[in-house]
């Protein structure tokens, strides 16, 4: 029973000691450009990604023709934002590509801006760890979807499609009660004008019955008189 104790309390010790680490763990350079460093080895468009010396590193991409140095200039830390609810510290990492001509940011601007997403990350100070931009973007969706006040204002922003759904239903419903309504007088006309043929149809078999005995007794007393 004392060896269980000691073991709950030994695995308590790790979960607190690591819960600490995360929440104490400040963002640094270091792992700021080790992250980045991963990012850009890991992107699948990377064809060479290649540390030469400090800040310097052989660079070739698929996104945009290149095939050089590049060369970090700056490392940027801003923590402006750290004290807000879902407030991330931003590290922006300034680099130059070495040698690129005149022309490159007229053809390939675009490509280029895509590119340098990654270049910039987020500090999640809940897990001590960089995100890259798309991670970032991820989670903050997560975290926002979560938010009650959020969810009120999505309900607010899509109000004006939720009254046309209910106007358009109600429509559909007010419709089909015409409609079925319509049904039932015509379905009551119909019975109507057929029991008043049938009731025709009866008066002409009897007036043809008793004209046929009017006959029959104008023959009989034609026949007396005579």
């Amino acid at each position: 029973m004392n060896k269980i104790i000691l073991k709950i309390m030994l695995l308590l010790s790790l979960f607190v000691f690591i819960l600490s680490l995360a929440l104490f763990a400040q963002p640094s350079e270091k792992s700021l450009i080790e992250t980045w460093e991963t990012i850009q080895k890991n992107d699948p468009k990377t064809v060479v990604f290649q540390k030469k010396e400090e800040n310097h590193y052989r660079f070739e991409t698929e996104i945009f023709p290149f095939d050089g140095e590049l060369r970090v200039l700056n490392i940027s830390i801003d923590d402006r934002m750290r004290d807000f609810k879902y407030g991330y510290i931003t590290g922006v990492i300034e680099l130059e590509l070495v040698n690129l001509p005149e022309s490159f940011w007229k053809k390939h601007s675009f490509s280029y801006s895509s590119w340098s997403q990654n270049n910039v990350l987020y500090y999640d100070q809940k897990t001590g760890k960089w995100l890259s931009s798309r991670e970032y973007y991820a989670k903050s969706r997560k975290d926002m979807t979560g938010n009650p006040l959020v969810r009120f204002r999505n309900i607010f922003t899509n109000l004006p499609i939720i009254i046309l759904i209910f106007f358009i239903v109600s429509l559909i419903i007010i419709s089909v009660k015409i409609q079925n309504k319509n049904k039932k007088y015509i379905d009551f006309a119909h019975d109507s004008t057929k029991k008043s043929l049938e009731l025709s149809q009866k008066h002409l078999i009897l007036d043809e019955e008793t004209n046929k005995i009017l006959k029959e007794i104008l023959e009989v007393l034609k026949n007396k008189s005579g």
